[in-house]
């Protein structure tokens, strides 16, 4: 039998869907957090977020919410409600061993395995081994993606390309290449000229899986929030950990192929859709794709942002939260 060539999946030949639509909306929810108890305002907390919602790679296109899709699958709630605070504090002594205290994260992993995953078991077609083996992908990604420096502070994809499809790496590699906003997608880089504490990075969130949409084929999703603490150095004063602490929050469909029905280059692992979310953190290397605190970018006097849910940043069993706006 000839290889199945997934160029010609009905998804592609659709003239509706766009193949690569990508979708983002920057906002600057630039807050006056920080008051003096007398009245005189301290300091500004600079916050960005990005929305990367839409944006699709591969060969299915999802015809439902990730919501829709994976009820019923991820872990019990209770599971994944550490005792911690659900926001970041105004303001609050900064322990630079120990970025993370008094913040959400402070009782996140330092590592993938960390992360809650499927019982195990089959589903559908593939075996309960299997399933397994497509986990551990899927969290290798996500450590090469998200928490190893070579990529954080060296800025090299290749650790995270290396582990999709070989025809599922292209696209990615070109956004790492041109360094496209597109990049945070899949990889975290941080500003050049900023580095992380010696604390590493933490991470919190499921990992799920069900049957994919054509034969041979394993839809996984992960949806995650990790927390960088970055070196202020010099810069003084720290007047809270959202001075220095970055979070983002993914929620990623990947999908693992196999079988000789497809053509040897797509078999493998490919990433799907991606929407993500990066609060606290600088406006302007964001735009670009980049990571960077807060303190290194001033703020003018804004409107108090009203409307997101900050707690939904740090908490996988809230909806991905919701909001309108442009960093300008």
């Amino acid at each position: 039998m000839d290889d199945y060539d997934i160029g010609q999946h009905p998804d592609l030949r659709d003239p509706d869907w766009q193949r690569h639509a990508v979708k983002e909306a920057w906002v600057d929810l630039r807050r006056q957090r920080r008051r003096a108890r007398m009245g005189k305002r301290l300091a500004w907390t600079g916050v960005s977020l990005v929305v990367v919602a839409g944006a699709v790679f591969g060969f299915v296109q999802w015809g439902r919410s990730t919501s829709a899709h994976y009820d019923g699958s991820a872990p019990p709630a209770a599971e994944m409600r550490p005792t911690a605070p659900s926001v970041l504090p105004d303001l609050a002594r900064v322990n630079l061993e120990r970025p993370f205290d008094g913040t959400p994260a402070e009782t996140w992993g330092e590592s993938v395995d960390s992360l809650l995953t499927p019982p195990p078991g089959p589903v559908g077609k593939f075996s309960a081994g299997e399933v397994q083996n497509a986990v551990a992908q899927v969290k290798e990604v996500i450590r090469a993606g998200r928490l190893d420096r070579r990529t954080i502070e060296g800025h090299d994809g290749s650790l995270l390309l290396n582990l999709l499809a070989p025809n599922a790496r292209p696209e990615f590699a070109k956004a790492i290449t041109d360094r496209t906003e597109g990049l945070r997608e899949v990889v975290s880089f941080a500003e050049d000229g900023y580095r992380l504490l010696p604390a590493g990075p933490r991470i919190t969130g499921t990992i799920t899986a069900a049957p994919g949409r054509e034969p041979n084929t394993l839809a996984l999703h992960a949806d995650y929030s990790v927390a960088y603490a970055f070196d202020p150095g010099s810069h003084a004063p720290i007047l809270g950990p959202g001075d220095i602490d970055v979070f983002l929050r993914y929620e990623v469909d990947f999908e693992l192929v196999r079988g000789t029905t497809y053509q040897k280059n797509d078999r493998g692992l490919w990433v799907t859709s991606t929407q993500g979310v990066v609060y606290s953190m600088a406006c302007e290397p964001s735009k670009r794709g980049y990571l960077a605190p807060a303190y290194s970018e001033p703020y003018p006097d804004d409107p108090e942002a009203v409307g997101f849910d900050e707690a939904a940043m740090y908490d996988v069993t809230k909806p991905m939260p919701e909001f309108t706006g442009g960093c300008e």
